[in-house]
């Protein structure tokens, strides 16, 4: 079984090829000022009935929001994902079951250096659920407050450019390649969106932003005419608005933190803790994404070390840009719980899956994932596999 997930994840790195077709890399894109906010909703839904006692049904729904604000001194982190399922059998004495787990991050750091090196950071956990069959569904609440190095930067809007630009020259409406100078202020005007929201109002700052734009390609030389012209203004909003990007991040960043422990699932409330993270975030070409993040988390009995259970964390990203429309995502989670009495916890979760976009606000989502626990001497250790195949919206 383990042998199983581990020739999973080989196979997925080791198709990771990079892509040497240009100078310039997303690695060169470092500007720190951004703005960007997503929010999305899945659902998925199964009703049958005839030929049985009662109507039976299934289904889930999914919500992510993920937000980043960033400046040189300043950069603010946001993430929530709530998660609810349903379901009932087919039999007379089948109930509806009913599951809703809700999580949430958000943290804020301060760069105490202009090198983008040292920085102090305060971060809030909240989490919420509501399970079947469990008597653990107090809310969960933590606050961490810590010291960090290093700094991993957003790149989209250098991969936003890189997308204008080949769309643009195939339709002969700029010719030849952009110098590294005029790809990066390409991407800085592209990073400013919100900045031309402000200034202009939301009905009119489109009109400034590709003014902007056309700018540094008029600069650069590269027209074919005078201007983008109508199509050129055209295929620049069907890309920045109307088609989704992954983000592109790169860089590493390391912390180390104090816990507080408001409340936990279990009801046990007002514990000091010890937390440290590693993350690191890298593209290879304009084409693949890998992040991944190490984490480890105790309690402090009495201000004290080793009594408490150990938690070590991995979670590993790689997604592919297989077309403009079509991402390939994966997923692996490990999960190493060290417990001071009893068994061990060793938890992988591995997903990879397709996302399909079908218009600007609809994508079609399809996942496979493989889960594994072993606990001491449990006997529900195979591997679980699940098949997921729904619709996403976009809301913004």
């Amino acid at each position: 079984m383990k042998k199983m997930i581990t020739g999973l994840l080989a196979g997925l790195f080791t198709v990771m090829v990079p892509f040497y077709g240009m100078a310039i890399e997303l690695t060169d894109y470092l500007d720190p000022d951004l703005q960007y906010q997503d929010a999305e909703i899945q659902a998925l839904f199964n009703l049958k009935d005839g030929n049985q006692d009662q109507t039976s049904f299934n289904g889930s729904a999914r919500m992510e929001y993920d937000m980043e604000y960033s400046t040189l001194p300043l950069k603010i982190e946001g993430y929530a994902k709530g998660e609810a399922d349903f379901n009932r059998g087919a039999d007379d004495e089948d109930s509806t079951a009913r599951n809703f787990r809700f999580d949430a991050w958000s943290v804020g750091k301060k760069y105490l250096e202009n090198d983008n090196s040292i920085f102090g950071f305060g971060r809030f956990d909240l989490g919420l659920q509501d399970l079947e069959n469990s008597n653990e569904n107090d809310p969960y609440a933590k606050v961490t407050v810590g010291m960090g190095y290093g700094r991993i930067t957003t790149a989209t809007p250098l991969m936003e450019a890189y997308r204008c630009v080949e769309d643009l020259k195939r339709y002969g409406i700029i010719k030849g390649e952009l110098s590294n100078e005029y790809y990066l202020r390409l991407a800085t005007v592209i990073a400013k969106e919100n900045e031309y929201k402000s200034r202009y109002s939301l009905k009119e700052y489109e009109k400034y932003w590709y003014e902007a734009m056309e700018r540094v390609f008029r600069e650069a030389g590269v027209l074919t005419g005078e201007s983008l012209g109508a199509m050129g203004i055209i295929r620049i909003q069907d890309i920045l608005t109307d088609e989704n990007v992954l983000r592109r991040k790169h860089g590493w960043e390391v912390g180390a933190g104090v816990d507080y422990l408001i409340s936990d699932y279990a009801g046990n409330e007002g514990d000091p803790g010890l937390s440290l993270y590693a993350e690191y975030a890298r593209p290879v070409g304009f084409k693949w994404q890998f992040i991944d993040r190490i984490s480890y988390s105790t309690i402090l009995v009495d201000w004290e070390f080793g009594d408490m259970d150990n938690t070590f964390t991995n979670e590993a990203w790689l997604t592919y840009e297989i077309t403009d429309k079509i991402d390939w995502t994966n997923l692996w989670e490990l999960d190493i719980i060290l417990a001071s009495e009893g068994d061990d916890t060793y938890k992988n979760s591995l997903e990879t899956g397709l996302r399909f976009y079908v218009s600007n606000t609809i994508d079609a989502v399809t996942t496979l994932g493989f889960d594994h626990i072993d606990k001491g001497d449990n006997l529900d250790d195979d591997i679980v596999t699940t098949f997921y195949f729904g619709l996403a919206y976009t809301i913004f």
